[in-house]
């Protein structure tokens, strides 16, 4: 204080020399609360060390998962006019063009007569007079639980397109989703719970001359489960899978020299670290130009179009990647771990466990001799001194407590393959 209100009017301003001056419990709230701000926040060590040590911490601190996003907004001042060309030619325009719809569709209601605008649109279709919408609407979802939609061609409803199946089903499931408030979750919900849903996928020998196709539904659809999913659920039974909800995108491991060919040399592909890198697929980076090649080898769509409906196939790169891939290796790892962990139990039990954890059953008998047969077999392999590097690099870093590294690695043998057969992968 004593230098503070010396000979100072060069380094202290006037108004607060004036209030260091004064006895601290005669000073007025203005006074005390600028020598709290200008001096002591400002001067004192403490302060000084703290602020330091706030700067330190926001250059270093991670960058924001937000993004500035460009909203285009509708002009509704000099709107420009639209017109009917001449055989297409911009340049001999014709008569003006006002909003509305085809004579066969309900009229939009706009909130100001003759300035229509893309609000009283949107309204307009999910209104619930026109039934396109949520027929639609609906289909997609059908489409995603049963394999197909009750309409096959669900990003064509015209003419072309093929005929719903079940046509008074859909226009059902339409009335049924507007009264359920357009709630997609109410709509599923709906769906899942009902007895077509929940029927057996088994294949029925005495309908495949009938209905080759099953469109009339006796019995539930198989198909494999989508790329993201299925790396999902290798993770999921390995206990691997992080169940963090929301942020920024991650990057999972990806092959060697996967992204090298792309339009941005300067992009590098970093593993992320920790749980992040088994996050589930739907927060992996996806690189237009290179995208992961575990997502495209298991047909996950190009990102640069539009796609609706996607497509399935069954190759023998598929099995490569689920056998040799490094997600499904470490999953395999993983689980070999957590079956080996705890009291020592016998195999048919810890293959019975991981049979049952995989495929939500217990093996019949001729699995399990299969399985039996080829954990010895995997035993004898690793067992053998020469092999001992082999085994230390089939077990990665997943190593169970008390187990040799030859019978970990057995292990994780004999797990890539549960981890991978068909009843696996596939949605029955």
């Amino acid at each position: 204080v004593t230098l503070a209100t010396g000979d100072a009017s060069g380094v202290v301003p006037l108004a607060l020399k004036n209030a260091l001056a004064i006895e601290s419990s005669k000073r007025l709230v203005e006074q005390k609360g600028m020598v709290a701000e200008r001096f002591y926040k400002a001067a004192s060590p403490e302060m000084v060390g703290l602020r330091k040590r706030m700067a330190g911490l926001k250059k270093a601190e991670p960058k924001s998962p937000l993004m500035n996003v460009r909203v285009i907004s509708q002009r509704t001042k000099d709107p420009r006019q639209t017109h009917i060309f001449r055989r297409g030619e911009f340049k001999q325009p014709m008569d003006p063009v006002g909003t509305g719809t085809f004579s066969t569709l309900p009229e939009i209601v706009e909130r100001e007569a003759g300035k229509g605008d893309r609000l009283d649109l949107a309204r307009w279709l999910v209104d619930g007079r026109n039934p396109l919408v949520p027929r639609v609407a609906v289909n997609h979802l059908w489409a995603n639980l049963f394999g197909e939609g009750i309409v096959r061609t669900i990003n064509d409803f015209g003419v072309r397109g093929d005929r719903p199946t079940h046509p008074q089903l859909l226009n059902w499931l339409a009335k049924k989703y507007i009264d359920l408030g357009w709630s997609r979750k109410a709509m599923i919900k709906t769906m899942v719970m009902s007895a077509t849903y929940r029927q057996s996928s088994k294949h029925r020998p005495e309908l495949a001359d009938v209905d080759p196709m099953n469109e009339m539904l006796y019995r539930q659809n198989r198909f494999r489960v989508e790329a993201e999913i299925l790396r999902d659920i290798s993770l999921a039974a390995s206990g691997l899978l992080s169940r963090k909800v929301g942020g920024p995108s991650v990057f999972p491991p990806i092959p060697p020299s996967a992204t090298d060919v792309n339009y941005n040399s300067a992009f590098q592909w970093k593993t992320s670290p920790g749980g992040d890198k088994h996050r589930r697929g739907m927060y992996t980076f996806f690189k237009r130009t290179a995208p992961h090649p575990n997502l495209t080898t298991f047909d996950c769509p190009d990102s640069n179009v539009t796609c609706v409906q996607r497509t399935r196939s069954n190759t023998p790169i598929g099995a490569l990647v689920t056998l040799n891939n490094a997600v499904y290796l470490e999953a395999a790892q993983a689980m070999a771990a957590k079956v080996l962990r705890g009291d020592s139990v016998s195999d048919v039990e810890r293959l019975t466990r991981a049979f049952r954890t995989c495929v939500a059953r217990p093996p019949n008998e001729t699995e399990l001799e299969r399985l039996e047969a080829l954990l010895k077999s995997s035993r004898d392999w690793y067992g053998d001194a020469k092999r001992s590097e082999d085994a230390k690099m089939a077990i990665g870093g997943h190593v169970a407590k008390g187990v040799t590294i030859a019978e970990n690695a057995a292990w994780v043998a004999t797990l890539r393959i549960v981890l991978n057969l068909d009843e696996f992968i596939t949605r029955e």
